[in-house]
């Protein structure tokens, strides 16, 4: 996924979670695809997929702390040579560095090159280029990183324990580890154990710890620490 962290996000939000308002509804594809719903622990919100693709993409979208929103089921308009028509992006995304993203998701490259879906994106970019967005993209899974998607899908669950406490227990011990740190070590210093390497994973999506790209989350992966050394009101 493009996009890099420029600012924390703020964490845990309580058990309420609200729809993005898509501009339709997801339906099962003619094959049968899944349809269901993602909640959203950080920000707040329920958002819904129509394929595997969709929920993959959405699971590494909603880890990532460089991202401020996200909305499903875009429709835009736009004009071909027979006249008006309507294309719906399966996601939106507004980056916290001010990058607005639309995307078409599909499952494999062979269906992307079967059906027009390159050629509508790149019309409705010439159309409406920055009044819509300032990136156009097409992903399939074979782009996804299957790492960060099982990362995604572990830092999400672990979101949802909303585990404040816990939270505000690794938060005062990161200050006091080193600029490269582990989750072994947070659990160590936190003295929670296994309640403190969740807690930790889910601190990952605020970017105030960072596990590096293309790895897959354990506990002993070297982590970012970006508040080490900072003095805090408990140090």
């Amino acid at each position: 996924m493009t996009g890099q962290v420029a600012q924390a996000a703020t964490g845990l939000v309580g058990y309420d979670c609200f729809d993005t308002d898509p501009d339709r509804r997801p339906r099962p594809k003619w094959r049968g695809a899944s349809v269901g719903r993602i909640v959203d622990p950080f920000r707040g919100f329920v958002h819904y997929y129509e394929s595997e693709t969709e929920r993959a993409v959405l699971t590494v979208l909603i880890s990532l702390p460089g991202v401020v929103r996200i909305r499903e089921q875009k429709t835009v308009q736009y004009e071909r040579a027979d006249g008006q028509h309507v294309y719906t992006f399966d996601i939106y995304v507004e980056w916290s560095d001010g990058v607005r993203e639309v995307i078409a998701v599909k499952q494999t490259f062979e269906g992307l090159r079967r059906d027009e879906t390159v050629a509508i994106v790149e019309t409705i970019c010439a159309q409406k280029g920055s009044k819509l967005a300032d990136d156009y993209r097409a992903i399939t899974y074979e782009t996804l990183d299957p790492d960060a998607v099982l990362n995604g899908r572990e830092i999400l669950a672990c979101g949802r324990d909303h585990d404040h406490a816990g939270l505000r227990a690794v938060r005062s011990v990161l200050p006091g580890l080193g600029p490269i740190t582990s989750l072994r070590e947070v659990a160590l210093a936190t003295g929670l154990g296994q309640r403190g390497v969740r807690a930790a994973i889910a601190l990952l999506q605020s970017g105030i710890l960072m596990n590096p790209p293309g790895k897959r989350l354990d506990l002993d992966l070297p982590l970012e620490n970006r508040v080490s050394g900072i003095s805090t009101p408990n140090h």
